[in-house]
């Protein structure tokens, strides 16, 4: 049995759920989930890294100002990310977040081609096309473009790029990104009124101090699926998660999705599946 596939299954199944736990806090502010997801994390992957006796060889791996700096802007993009993230599912739009975590990937692709260099195929061409007649689209039909949806796929693709600069293992790197970070959270809820920060220790208290676990155990479970399967494999399974939130968005919480929002999915759908044909099936037959 391939361990590594069932993970990432579970992983990626549990990604697609967490707005259902985010939802319980749309009380707050989001940015007070914010800071308290990104100091929890720390404080989890700190007592986590002493346990296995990896603490000091993490923190040692900051060795130059230029890898401190790239870290901290690594920090404050997948932070933007969680804090706009949070924001679209406390007010209803789990589907524009669906949407984003769809052309992600898209994004990459022409993130690839621009910033790296690398080559695109012609159906890559294609998949990026459609992805922009969608967008296109929903401005001629709706009068708006989807611009949070098009940020959330942003900051997670220039987080990568810069991620990619920095060569520190995915669990060192995600505990110093998020550690150098963590002191303007802390700020912010030691600046607002206390009766926001929500120090309390109630059921509120209890969900955002488990927002540190429920970013790291999936972190645990996707860098132990990555030594497993490959990356092409692993890349293609990550449509899990946006897949079951679009289901969460419109079966649990309701939320509209008229005729023509629908056409700018389904052609997001089909730029997936070429991508995924170009990617997956297309390279398999060219090795076999």
């Amino acid at each position: 049995m391939n361990y590594g596939f069932f993970v990432a299954f579970i992983v990626f199944t549990f990604w697609g759920l967490v707005p259902i736990f985010y939802k319980q806090l749309d009380t707050l502010d989001a940015f007070v989930v914010m800071s308290h997801r990104i100091i929890w994390s720390v404080i989890f992957l700190a007592v986590f890294l002493i346990i296995i006796g990896q603490f000091k060889k993490a923190l040692s791996e900051l060795k130059s100002l230029k890898m401190a700096f790239n870290l901290f802007l690594c920090g404050a993009l997948i932070s933007g990310d969680w804090g706009l993230y949070i924001y679209m599912i406390q007010k209803n739009l789990i589907l524009e977040t669906s949407l984003g975590y769809f052309i992600s990937p898209l994004f990459g692709i022409l993130f690839a081609r621009v910033f790296l260099k690398e080559k695109m195929s012609k159906l890559g061409v294609i998949s990026i096309v459609l992805v922009l007649y969608s967008c296109l689209h929903e401005v001629f039909t709706l009068g708006s473009l989807p611009i949070l949806s098009i940020t959330l796929a942003l900051l997670v693709n220039f987080y990568t790029i810069i991620r990619k600069k920095v060569y520190v293992s995915s669990i060192y790197g995600f505990f110093l990104e998020t550690l150098l970070i963590a002191p303007f959270a802390l700020i912010y809820l030691f600046y607002i009124p206390r009766t926001l920060a929500h120090f309390d220790i109630d059921y509120l208290g209890l969900l955002l101090a488990l927002s540190g676990l429920v970013t790291l155990l999936p972190m645990l479970g996707f860098n132990y699926a990555t030594q497993k399967l490959s990356l092409t494999l692993l890349s293609y399974m990550q449509y899990i998660c946006p897949i079951i939130s679009f289901l969460v968005a419109i079966f649990l919480y309701n939320e509209p999705i008229n005729q023509d929002k629908l056409i700018s999915f389904i052609i997001i759908f089909i730029a997936v599946a070429l991508s995924i044909y170009d990617n997956v099936f297309k390279k398999g037959l060219k090795n076999g």
